[in-house]
């Protein structure tokens, strides 16, 4: 059985510490790698919710648009008789008193 020196032995625990520090640096490394792209908070998470944001604020533009055009048709409505009379004719089919509609079928060939 080899006896080593002093020297060697110190050499020998430097190395082992450094190969402990080395183990821990890359576990640590390699958890939070995974912690960025696979966590609760993660890179991947945080683009589905970027997209999921982007998707929600398009349907909102869309129902503020759509809001718009029906608070002006309501507000149309309300103040301008002529438009009322046009837009009763023709969603609803009104005519006034002595006026006659004429319907016509269009024929299939």
């Amino acid at each position: 059985m080899r006896k080593y020196s002093l020297r060697e032995q110190l050499v020998k625990e430097k190395k082992r510490r450094n190969k402990i520090f080395l183990f821990i640096v890359v576990s640590v490394m390699i958890f939070l790698g995974y912690s960025f792209f696979f966590g609760d908070m993660g890179y991947l998470k945080y683009k589905k919710l970027k997209q999921n944001e982007q998707k929600l604020l398009k349907e909102i533009n869309e129902i503020s648009a759509e809001n718009t055009a029906i608070k002006n048709e309501i507000n149309l409505l309300k103040n301008n008789p002529s438009y009322l009379e046009k837009y009763s004719r023709e969603k609803f089919g009104l005519v006034k008193q002595g006026e006659m509609v004429f319907q016509f079928q269009k024929e299939d060939r």
